[in-house]
Formats: C-alpha cells, structure tokens, sequence
C-alpha cells in the first residue's frame, strides 16, 4: 500500500470486506449504455475499478479499456476478464501514475468516494489531466449523509467547488439518485472536459 492511497484495498478484498461491490453492473452503466451516452469507440479509464462487471462490458461494447487499481487481487481479476479484449489492467498508485496520451473518457465509479477527502483536489486534478479535453467523466458521486467512510460521503456543492466551472460542464439537470444496496445512494453525472 502507498502512503497516498491511505486504505489497505488489498487487505480488504482479502478479508471479504467489500461492500460496496454491486453484483452486476451498476443501474446508471446501464442506462448510459441503453441512451447511447456511453457509446464506442474511445479510448476508456475506469480507476480504482476493484472487481466490478463494467470494464469488461465495456470492452465487449468497443471501448478500448484500461484499468488501474491499488488492489493487486482486483487487478488480477481485471486482467483475466480483459483477456483477448484489447483491454488492460495493471496496478499502479493513482497519485503517481500519469498515461501517455489523455484518454476520451473515464468512468469514475467509487474510486472518488474510496478516497480520504483531503486527496479529493489531487485525484480530481489527476482526472482532470488524464481526460482529453472534449472527454467525458461518467461520475457517481456517492450519498452517505453520514461522516466518515469508505465511502466517504460526496456532497454535491462540494462536488461542483471541486470539479469546478474551468475545466468541467455539469449538466443543466441531474438524473435521480440510484439507491445502492448497502450505502445509502448515488447521484450520477457526466461531467464535460473543457
């Protein structure tokens, strides 16, 4: 574990702590696909994906993927998922990795909301960075209404101050919040890069 990524993921995947797994893919994934706001071609980032459905959906749907997770064990069940796909997984410590060309867009699921809240300016700024201006940050912005975490609680005004109007477009309306079957809820968004 990396001292910026503050939480022993792998500890957790390893003692069955994991909560916030959905099984299957996420309802707002889902809808996105089905609206075609989530549609290929592209070049896609999912962070801290842990060992959730989508990237390999999302590979199957012809998105080029790629998968950067802190969690050894996570990445290996990534890795083998995206076999034959064109895909790839690796582990990598978020706050020090950088990809050699920006991505088209980045499908931002719990990563966020897995991070102490005095990282959020950094990983927000990272994100800023590895999405190409023009690209897409399909967000889910976690609804605790409680303190402390994982998850940590997203608040939408503190959400707005920090993907901020210079470098995102929020949308004019949200859709609804997505209950999650253990934590509380989610409010979907898809942030434009300026």
């Amino acid at each position: 574990m990396t001292l910026t990524q503050a939480i022993d993921w792998e500890g957790r995947y390893r003692e069955g702590r994991t909560g916030w797994e959905r099984q299957g893919p996420h309802p707002c994934f889902l809808a996105w696909r089905e609206n075609g706001a989530l549609a290929p071609p592209g070049r896609v980032l999912v962070p801290g994906a842990g060992r959730s459905e989508e990237p390999l959906r999302l590979a199957e749907a012809g998105f080029s993927v790629t998968v950067v997770d802190a969690a050894p064990s996570a990445v290996a069940v990534q890795q083998e998922r995206l076999k034959g796909t064109g895909g790839e997984a690796f582990v990598a410590d978020l706050f020090t990795w950088d990809p050699p060309t920006p991505f088209d867009l980045i499908y931002e699921q719990t990563c966020l909301c897995a991070l102490p809240p005095g990282l959020w300016p950094d990983y927000a700024a990272r994100l800023a960075r590895w999405l190409r201006p023009g690209g897409r940050l399909f967000a889910l912005f976690m609804q605790t209404e409680t303190e402390g975490g994982p998850p940590f609680h997203c608040d939408l005004a503190a959400m707005h101050a920090l993907f901020g109007a210079e470098l995102w477009s929020w949308p004019e309306r949200l859709p609804d919040p997505v209950a999650h079957p253990a934590i509380g809820r989610e409010q979907p968004a898809i942030l434009l890069r300026r």
